[in-house]
This record gives structure tokens, sequence and C-alpha cells, in this order.
């Protein structure tokens, strides 16, 4: 029996040294997968921006633009948005003769970290995204099952890769859970929804990446290769709680030139300190020019909300990096007179606890002011700054696009705008993360009602769109609109939407 036991021991230390060597020999095997790339740009192909914008101009489906942007705050942010999209599913508006819904207008969704869970999905599926994704991700204990891979023994000689972390395992659940093996590709060729612009930061040069083949011809790589999944784990990796996800970069092996805006914009910058607009694209082409270093063979992302919480910066850079032209076409030719803007913020309460208490603040406290002080500072700067672009807009330039009136709505929802309510307290202290209890999962969603019926911007918006006196009598609950006309050729001379963000960058 002794002799039998001792044998059992050694057969069992045995099989343990064999499957610890066979771990670890699988590690060098598990990496992540590096995208295609391209041997030349070709400017009318893949997930582009551009492509977006043509389509709408073309179209002629609709004189009115609308951008939804969806902020960082893990599935709080997520829970906020979708009830957005509730309140416009359910807004009727009567556009060319007939009904439809104002969920369908919109034109382009940003998201960042949390917000680009939904902002992708809803790109994806559209309309469809009500109901399937509150059952898919919103009363999904997201959270859990992520932790349950990280912790998993299966998992463990995986995590041991240095070429693979728990940023790869995000990109997993997201397929397992929501989006499977789509990729950009499969986006550009059957999205149901808007344009998706979702972003994630790069970790050496701390700079934002937006997932579109603008971006994505700097590295010379082919973005429609790229699964979504990925690309919403990249978004998604808080630093700490997940690893960073990498790209391959192939960056100046393809004859990328920078868009001829940028490059103009840069030559003028050396010649004029002082043009801020110029600067900017300046700084911009610095950031491009990065890609084409050979000693940057790989790309790192963290959460995009390190660089743009709100989304709002890289709507602002939109006219830099992209063709600004396209822009002012659909302004200038009189293909669109009607700009709304709808800024979807969750962030939350600050936390003002430590303030009670002479104790010194302890690690974990400091280390989330590091994080999130220059954060919400950057975003209520680029808030600021965004407000004032909108009120010059609005009250000085718009006559001078093409000859006729475009107006600008910008609709700013934020939780901390609630009234003093059980409801306010309960959605403002709902902590960021990716799970909220069954009974939390309304608090969002209500909140996202309140804050558009209380919305004076949006209210202006509604009254925009009311139907003039000859309408068709609306059914209850409706909103009818009806196309005014045509409008004056547009004028030769006239502002650039970016020349009227230029000028109000200056007054301020």
């Amino acid at each position: 029996m002794k002799t039998c036991f001792f044998s059992s021991d050694g057969l069992f230390k045995k099989s343990l040294v064999a499957a610890t060597a066979l771990a670890l020999s699988a590690c060098s095997l598990v990496k992540y997968q590096p995208l295609e790339t391209i041997s030349e740009v070709d400017l009318n192909s893949g997930y582009r921006f551009q492509t977006a914008l043509d389509h709408k101009r073309d179209s002629g489906t609709s004189d009115m633009m609308v951008i939804l942007m969806f902020s960082g705050g893990g599935t709080r942010a997520a829970a906020l948005g979708y009830g957005v999209l509730e309140e416009l599913e359910r807004q009727k508006i009567w556009m060319n003769g007939k009904e439809t819904r104002l969920i369908d207008q919109i034109d382009l969704v940003y998201g960042v970290s949390g917000g680009s869970v939904l902002a992708v999905y809803f790109s994806l599926y559209g309309a469809d995204t009500i109901p399937s994704f509150e059952q898919r991700f919103l009363k999904q204990n997201f959270q859990r099952q992520v932790a349950k891979q990280v912790f998993s023994f299966a998992n463990l000689p995986r995590l041991s890769s240095p070429e693979f972390g728990r940023g790869d395992l995000l990109q997993e659940q997201f397929e397992s859970g929501l989006f499977r093996d789509a990729t950009f590709g499969d986006l550009a060729a059957r999205r149901k929804g808007p344009f998706a612009v979702i972003s994630a930061t790069d970790m050496s040069q701390g700079r934002r990446l937006d997932f579109t083949q603008e971006y994505f011809d700097a590295m010379c790589l082919n973005l429609s290769d790229l699964p979504l999944a990925r690309a919403v784990a990249a978004s998604s990796a808080v630093p700490l709680l997940f690893a960073p996800v990498t790209l391959n970069n192939n960056g100046g092996n393809c004859g990328y030139t920078l868009p001829v805006q940028i490059r103009q914009a840069a030559e003028q910058a050396a010649a004029d300190h002082n043009r801020l607009q110029s600067q900017t694209q300046r700084e911009i082409s610095s950031s491009f020019k990065t890609y084409e270093d050979p000693n940057r063979r790989y790309i790192h992302l963290l959460d995009g909300g390190l660089t743009d919480k709100l989304g709002l910066r890289s709507l602002l850079d939109g006219t830099e990096v992209y063709s600004g032209n396209s822009v002012y076409r659909q302004f200038s030719e009189g293909k669109v007179n009607k700009v709304v803007i709808i800024n979807v913020n969750a962030q939350n309460q600050i936390d003002t606890h430590i303030d009670k208490s002479a104790a010194v603040p302890g690690v974990s406290e400091v280390l989330n002011a590091i994080i999130n002080i220059p954060i919400d500072q950057y975003s209520q700067e680029s808030l600021r700054r965004f407000r004032a672009f909108v009120d010059y807009w609005n009250e000085q330039a718009r006559a001078r696009v093409g000859g006729h009136e475009v107006n600008m709505f910008f609709v700013s929802l934020n939780l901390r705008d609630l009234p003093e309510s059980q409801l306010r307290e309960n959605t403002l202290n709902t902590p960021t993360s990716f799970y909220l209890p069954h009974y939390r999962v309304d608090d969002p969603k209500q909140a996202a009602g309140v804050l558009m019926r209380q919305s004076g911007e949006y209210k202006r918006l509604l009254n925009a769109l009311a139907a003039p006196a000859a309408a068709p009598e609306a059914t209850a609950g409706a909103l009818w609109f009806v196309g005014e006309g045509p409008l004056p050729k547009p004028d030769a001379d006239a502002a650039q939407p970016h020349e009227l963000f230029e000028q109000v960058e200056t007054v301020q």
C-alpha cells in the first residue's frame, strides 16, 4: 500500500511536470493576430469616414445631419445611451412625404470606452439594437464573465504569453456575447445603422486613434480585416484593469501621404505660428508621421476615454483628418440645412467623501485622482470649446455657408444635470464597471428620458422640425416635418465649416 502510494504520487508529479512543460511551450504559440498589410492606399475602398459623407451627400434622403456621441462610463454609459436611442425611436417625424422615426435619421455615431460598445452595436444592427442590446449586454453580468476567463486555469498558459493579455480576453468576451466574428469589412458592407467612429489611445504617443481607414492608411494596414470586438476591447481597455491591446504597424510601406489640407496647413503653420488652426493641423500631421517610424513595429492601445472621454475631440478634429470639403459641400450645395449633435455624457458623481475627514487619502484615492482629474478637466475644456463653436456658428456665421442658413443644434445630455431626486442619486452613484444589477439598469434609461425632455436645445430642435399649418394632421404623440423647398445656390466665397471653428478659437 505504501509503495503504491509513492508510485501514484510519482506518476502525478511526472504528469504535472509534463503538463507544465506543455503549457509553457504553448505560451510561445499564443499571440495576437496581426492585421493584413496594404502595399498601396486605395481611397475608394475600406471603412472610410469619407465614404459615409459622400453617401450622405449623394443620397439626398434628408436635409438634416444627425450626429450622436456616447461617452465613456462602462455599462452605465451604455445604458444611458441606450435610453437615448429608445427616446429617438419613439420620436416620430414627417420627412419627404412619409412618416419616419428620429432614430432612423442618425448619420454618425461616436463612442469611446463603454460608449464604444453601444456605438458599434448600433452601427451594425441599426434600430434592431432595441431591444436586443439590453438583453445581450445591459442585463448580463459582463464583468463577471470576463473575470471568470481571467482567473480560469485553462487560460493561465495563454496569459503567461508575453503577446497575450487580459485585453485579448476582453475581445473574446465581446465576440462571444455581442459581435461574433464581424469585422470592419462587414460593417462597411452590411451595417444597418449609422457610420460609427470609435477611438482608443495610442499608449506611447498619448494620442487618440480612430478606427477608420483614414487612420489605418498611415499604418499601411487594412482595417477591414480587424474584428469589431478587438476595436471595442481596445477602446475599453481601462489601465491596470485590462492589458493594452496590440496592433502591428506597417507604416512607411504603402506610399501613404498626408491629406492635402493637413500638408498645406502644416506649411502655413511653419510661417505663421499665431494661426491656431494651422497649429492644430501641424500637431495632427506630426501624430500621423510617427507611424512611419521603423522602430514602431507595434502599436499598443488603451482606453479611448484617456484622450477623448466625450467623443467631442474626434468630431472637432474630423475636418482636419478627413476631407473638410466633403463636410462643406453638404452645406454649400443645400444638401443639409440642420446639423444636430447629441452628446450623451455619463460622467458620474464627484466623490467628496475624503473631504469629510482629516485623514490622509489612501493609495486608491490618490490613484483615482491621478487618472480622473486630467480626464475630467480635458473633457470640460472640450465641452466649453464646442459650446463656443456652436454659439458662434448660430449667432454670426451660419448665413455665410453657401449663402443660406444652416442651423446647428447641440443637445448636451449630462447625468449631473438631472434634477434633485432619488433617480439622480442612484444614477450618479452607479460605479463605472461592466455590470449593473437588474434593478439598476432602468435608472440610466429613465434618466435619458428626463434629460431629453428638460433640454432646451432638444425642444428647440423639435420646434424647428414642427410641421407648418398645411402639413397632414399628426397622429397622437407624433411630430411632423415637411421639406422647406429649394435653397439658394451656394456662394463660392462662403467660409468653410473648419474655418468657422478657427475663428471661434481665435476670438476666445
